[in-house]
């Protein structure tokens, strides 16, 4: 089951908690920005659902309200920062835009951040530099979730990737994945709703394939793909975890553990000048001639068509945007729970 929301008024709802909570305007309309944006895409393990525990880690103090991206180490393309502990989405949308700025300058731009905390769903940073007509790519580093593959007990995070593509008439290529099987947050919804999960999907404590999503929260994720995801997400832990300097593996904080401790999450935004390569226009219609040929390729059985990535998201987007957006009812619930600890009226549905 599902309720509408309008945009507008989840944005007011999580912005006002946020700012009632301690968050200067800025962050709390940055993280609110991702938040709702997550939820128009219809990721909504990553949209207003997790305004609850960035409240309860700001008010024990594992997110800075004060803090400032803070510059580590610049070598003109190339720039390390430091979070200061702050929002996670707040800070790693500044490290995408000092990427962007230095792409513009240099061609390419790196940026690595240490210790910050969750940045919620990596698109929409690979996006603001698909907005500036850039390539986007964004990884981070997560709390221990995931076994690696042939272990029986979690290790890694779920360590997400984004990249980002500009394209000229058609919507731009979004790719956005985590390194597990699913997010940790769909096992905890499945436990929530009382249902089982896919075998595959993760293990039990002893280490043995489980359909039951209590087992699996103390055991452990699987990543996508067997070894190969594994390695995947190794090597995103050693790019935004060690490369930056910050926290790495089981070191890191869970997001819904340790309250009072920062959670010491890595990233790294990468943005790409396509003029850098050629002409831009000639890579978008490159991009579009692309997307209409896969598009255009006949369906296998059991699809309806092929898509694209991120096309989904981005047709959902258009929907919601303009009927609203259905949150589950786990989603709405946790708001209710929100706008209660927080004296505040809960949005209403549409």
């Amino acid at each position: 089951m599902s309720r509408r929301f309008a945009a507008s008024a989840l944005h007011e709802f999580v912005a006002s908690a946020l700012e009632r909570t301690g968050a200067r305007p800025e962050d709390a309309g940055l993280v609110t920005e991702g938040l709702v944006a997550a939820d128009l895409r219809g990721v909504h393990t990553h949209g207003v659902l997790r305004a609850g525990i960035y409240v309860t880690r700001l008010r024990a103090g594992s997110i800075n309200a004060d803090a400032s991206l803070s510059v580590v180490a610049d070598t003109g393309p190339v720039a390390v920062v430091d979070a200061g502990a702050g929002f996670g989405i707040a800070m790693a949308a500044r490290a995408m835009d000092l990427a962007a700025d230095r792409a513009a300058a240099h061609g390419a731009g790196f940026v690595g951040v240490r210790n910050s905390n969750h940045c919620g769903m990596l698109a929409w940073l690979a996006m603001r530099a698909v907005a500036l007509g850039m390539v986007g790519v964004a990884i981070s580093n997560a709390d221990s979730q995931v076994a690696p593959w042939g272990a029986r007990t979690k290790y890694l995070g779920t360590n997400p990737l984004a990249i980002g593509v500009p394209a000229g008439e058609e919507p731009p290529l979004v790719l956005d994945m985590a390194t597990s099987v699913v997010p940790h947050s769909r096992i905890q919804a499945a436990e929530a709703r009382g249902e089982q999960i896919e075998s595959g999907w993760a293990l039990d404590s002893k280490g043995r394939a489980t359909t039951d999503p209590a087992a699996a929260l103390c055991g452990a994720l699987l990543p996508f793909g067997g070894p190969k995801g594994s390695g995947v997400s190794f090597m995103i832990d050693v790019l935004a975890g060690l490369l930056t300097g910050a926290l790495s593996g089981p070191a890191i904080a869970p997001l819904y553990e340790q309250l009072d401790r920062p959670q010491g999450v890595g990233h790294l935004m990468l943005a790409l000048s396509v003029e850098a390569f050629g002409p831009k226009a000639k890579f978008a219609a490159r991009v579009d001639n692309l997307i209409r040929e896969v598009r255009s390729l006949p369906p296998a059985e059991g699809y309806d068509r092929v898509y694209l990535p991120g096309e989904r998201e981005h047709l959902s987007m258009l929907d919601y945007s303009r009927n609203g957006i259905p949150l589950p009812d786990h989603v709405v619930e946790a708001t209710e729970r929100l706008a209660a600890e927080a004296g505040m009226d809960a949005p209403q549905p549409l």
